[in-house]
């Protein structure tokens, strides 16, 4: 069971290998209005810092106004009320 994104990122490089594609767009589930993702970017690259986040929702992007966006996974990580994270490569708008 996919638990935490290193178990969404170990499964999707098994079954996909290492790509620099856009396959992720990882939200804190404490920033949601404010910040729509803090990561958008491959499996392969996603930040140390995040990797052992847990999962508490995810959902497939099937429509976007960002046509790369399309096909790609969103996942909603457990927010801390006392830890933000930086922006890694988000584009702050919705999917």
């Amino acid at each position: 069971m996919r638990e935490r994104i290193s178990d969404w990122q170990r499964d999707w490089i098994d079954a996909n290998g290492k790509t620099e594609d856009l396959e992720v767009v990882i939200k804190d589930g404490d920033l949601y209005e404010s910040a729509p993702c803090i990561y958008e970017g491959s499996f392969a690259g996603i930040p140390e810092e995040l990797v052992d986040r847990k999962v508490v929702e995810w959902s497939k992007i099937v429509l976007s106004s960002k046509q790369e966006r399309v096909g790609a996974y969103s996942l909603t990580v457990e927010g801390s009320q006392d830890e933000r994270f930086p922006d890694w490569g988000c584009r702050h708008e919705r999917a």
